[in-house]
């Protein structure tokens, strides 16, 4: 998969770096020759310097050919402005915009782009670590090790399905965990979490 990264700040590195070691195909666009240069060392991904708002400058960093694109720069406007760019002129489908802005994430989702707020998974990171969330499990299968996380579902993913929902970088969605006990697999693609369910996630970890 081809996917290019916009904006070169600590998030977007942090997502070129993870989607670079995972074994994604990944280049980066930034109009910063700084924030590029913080990348160079450790990152086996393309550069390319330019404004992110400039066609000419999408184009060379592939904004053509690739599959999809994460818009991570410092600028909520800038990055919801791209990303209807890349899904309207450029045709590509899987497109998802960093919002700072907890308020502007429903509203801009409301218009059919998909947002992640940064703002809303910290809070909820920490509530989970203040409140004390299930432990992570590990499980063995042949030469791997699976780990199994479980996390409340947080007010963005209650009503949405089960096919809709996604976990960080790595994870797959393996379960709703009821907040009665009861527990789904993930197959079940009509179910949707409800206020105080849990879900189950599973990530290869070596």
């Amino acid at each position: 998969m081809n996917i290019l990264v916009i904006g070169c700040g600590l998030l977007g590195q942090k997502i070129a770096r993870t989607l670079d070691g995972m074994g994604w195909d990944v280049s980066v666009l930034d109009d910063s020759e700084s924030a590029l240069e913080q990348l160079e060392q450790d990152f086996g991904g393309v550069m390319f310097r330019g404004h992110p708002m400039d066609l000419r400058s999408l184009r060379q960093a592939g904004a053509e050919s690739c599959d999809a694109v994460a818009l991570a720069t410092e600028n909520d406007n800038m990055n919801i402005a791209v990303a209807q760019l890349a899904r309207n002129y450029f045709h590509i489908s899987n497109v998802v915009a960093c919002i700072s802005d907890p308020e502007r994430e429903s509203a801009f989702e409301n218009l059919g782009l998909r947002t992640v707020c940064p703002t809303n998974l910290a809070g909820d990171a920490l509530v989970s670590a203040v409140i004390g969330d299930a432990p992570a499990a590990e499980l063995k299968f042949g030469m791997h090790k699976v780990q199994f996380v479980t996390r409340s579902a947080d007010k963005y993913q209650i009503g949405r399905t089960m096919a809709e929902l996604r976990g960080y970088p790595g994870e797959k969605i393996f379960g709703l965990l009821r907040k009665n006990g009861a527990f789904l697999l993930s197959s079940i693609d009509e179910v949707v979490p409800e206020n105080g369910d849990s879900i189950v996630y599973a990530k290869k970890v070596d």
